[in-house]
């Protein structure tokens, strides 16, 4: 399936379905490198999250040895080795044995390792947030992407934003309309931290992201239901992008405070070699970013 229709599909799902993120306030919720990850256990009151949910680039070697249940991960250069066994509060560490605050789970064929681990040992981002019961662990490459999402290059920046994970607060879940054919995503000029989203005309919704690397809703307009939710937001100018997918065409450009819509490129997806699947959002020339954070 073309990835496209994958985001568009995921972006149904989760404006239709996926309220679970903001409405787990009784229960502990998990993000890994920004996405909502269901498949983890708790243990003594240690949050446990599957080893092979941490994927990345840096840490390209993940071999189970059912024999000896022994769990082995190599970075590239083979600089570091670390080796786990299912049951025991150790890891080795090139050699070393080094003391986890839990011991490690297999379940179901699956090894879990104490999130501690994650920052002690392979070198990635945990934050416990307390308040909201939310658990936010990055890996390495992960943190990279976040530290692009909070101030880097803006076009990436926003790439990147639009796939985020979702909280939808208190948000009433939206009425699903027929036959969606486009969306439509618009960005205050200079920013990649706040954005709106159309799907097709069925319902608008406007996000703020955190500074956990979440994208929080503010503002829902279901026209299917005839009803409005939030505060809706006012940009003086934006600048958007129009996918309108099933004919297969991209537009984008921007409209100044005055309301003028500059059309800046409009392509057939077949015929524009550089629209492909992670051009979602393209650079505007002159544009400069003014939201870091």
């Amino acid at each position: 399936m073309n990835k496209w229709f994958k985001i568009m599909g995921f972006v149904i799902f989760v404006s239709f379905i996926c309220n679970t993120s903001a409405h787990a306030a009784s229960s502990t919720s998990l993000f890994v490198n920004s996405q909502a990850e269901y498949d983890f256990i708790t243990v003594e009151g240690r949050t446990m999250v599957k080893l092979r949910s941490l994927s990345d680039p840096s840490w390209p070697v993940l071999a189970y040895d059912p024999k000896t249940g022994i769990v082995t991960i190599q970075n590239k250069d083979k600089s570091k080795k670390v080796q786990l066994v299912a049951g025991k509060k150790t890891a080795t560490v090139n050699g070393k044995a080094i003391k986890l605050d839990a011991a490690v789970v297999n379940k179901n064929g699956s090894t879990y390792v104490p999130i501690r681990f994650i920052s002690e040992t392979l070198g990635g981002y945990v934050y416990y947030n307390n308040k909201d019961k939310r658990v936010i662990v990055r890996t390495p490459a992960g943190q990279e992407e976040y530290e692009t999402l909070m101030h880097g290059d803006l076009t990436k920046a926003r790439h990147i934003a639009i796939g985020l994970a979702t909280l939808t607060e208190e948000a009433p879940p939206l009425h699903a309309g027929e036959g969606y054919n486009s969306y439509y995503y618009t960005f205050p000029e200079g920013e990649a931290l706040r954005f709106t989203l159309n799907l097709s005309g069925y319902s608008d919704a406007y996000y703020e992201v955190n500074k956990e690397g979440l994208s929080v809703i503010k503002w829902q307009q279901d026209n299917v239901a005839e009803r409005e939710w939030g505060a809706k937001p006012t940009f003086k100018s934006y600048v958007y992008f129009l996918d309108e997918f099933k004919a297969g065409l991209f537009t984008y450009g921007i409209v100044d405070a005055q309301g003028k819509d500059t059309e800046l490129g409009k392509f057939g997806k077949e015929d524009c070699n550089f629209c492909s699947d992670n051009h979602l959002v393209l650079q505007i020339e002159g544009e400069k970013r003014t939201d870091q954070r």
